[in-house]
């Protein structure tokens, strides 16, 4: 599981934003978002950093946890 810290990540929309652009990479990725405290947890096949920067393409800034 990758795990990752999420800044601007406000609102439902975001987090369909969000799955969108990992599913695109991964269409059978399993995306886990808490918005209280800005997490995403991704499990997927693909590399920690190309599931870190799709999310930043998407718009978010985001770290690896």
């Amino acid at each position: 599981m990758i795990k990752l810290n999420v800044q601007e990540m406000a609102c439902g929309g975001c987090v369909k934003s969000i799955k969108e652009a990992i599913a695109a990479v991964d269409g059978s990725a399993e995306v886990n978002a808490d918005l209280e405290t800005g997490t995403v947890e991704v499990t997927s096949s693909v590399a920690p950093e190309t599931v870190r920067q799709t999310i930043e393409e998407a718009g978010f800034p985001a770290q690896l946890a």
